[in-house]
């Protein structure tokens, strides 16, 4: 392999694990788990989107923390939890948002994957931070797990709070400091 080839094989490889910077449309419509239409991107204050599972130990063991994003940043931000599994049955979803305390939290069942696709989440849980159509972060929403089945005892770097942060403050939003640790989001049928 030639060095020219060998190049735009790394910038290409690059370029699919790097989405930040990619533009989503914001005029997208879909229905959240009530049958209720709504925007997800909006075009006022920036978006968190956070992909999830019902059945993910990894994602259900971040609920609390995104409970407390979710709270902490209340009519700053449009915080939406995204299930990603096409397969979930709305009693599942009732279940699962009851089980874990998230009723609060505008809940989306992605099950044509498109908001995955438009931001090119592929794990559960993955947050990306969209902001005026523009994806500014996508990544992990702390260090918790360290190693997929190994929690650290105290998280010391909380990656999405600090992107939120800066979003709301018009700072450089910081990139994760580790990759996302959980399930792959379901391939579609």
């Amino acid at each position: 392999m030639g060095k020219k080839s060998l190049t735009v094989l790394i910038i290409s490889w690059l370029a699919a694990f790097d989405l930040t910077g990619q533009i989503v449309k914001t005029e997208l419509t879909i229905k959240d788990v009530s049958g209720k239409s709504i925007k997800p991107f909006s075009e006022a204050k920036p978006s968190v989107l956070i992909f999830t599972t019902y059945d993910c130990p990894v994602a259900n063991k971040m609920v609390p923390e995104i409970r407390h994003i979710a709270n902490s940043y209340q009519g700053r931000i449009n915080f939406l939890l995204v299930y990603t599994d096409p397969d979930t049955s709305q009693n599942e979803l009732t279940t699962h948002r009851k089980d874990f305390g998230l009723n609060e939290i505008t809940s989306i069942l992605d099950s044509k994957h498109n908001l995955v696709k438009a931001t090119g989440a592929e794990i559960t849980p993955e947050a990306v931070i969209v902001k005026k159509g523009k994806v500014l972060y996508r990544g992990r929403i702390n260090n918790f797990y360290e190693d997929f089945g190994k929690p650290r005892r105290v998280v010391t770097q909380h990656d999405l709070r600090d992107a939120i942060t800066a979003v709301l403050s018009g700072k450089k939003v910081p990139q994760p400091k580790g990759e996302c640790i959980g399930c792959y989001i379901p391939k579609l049928k």
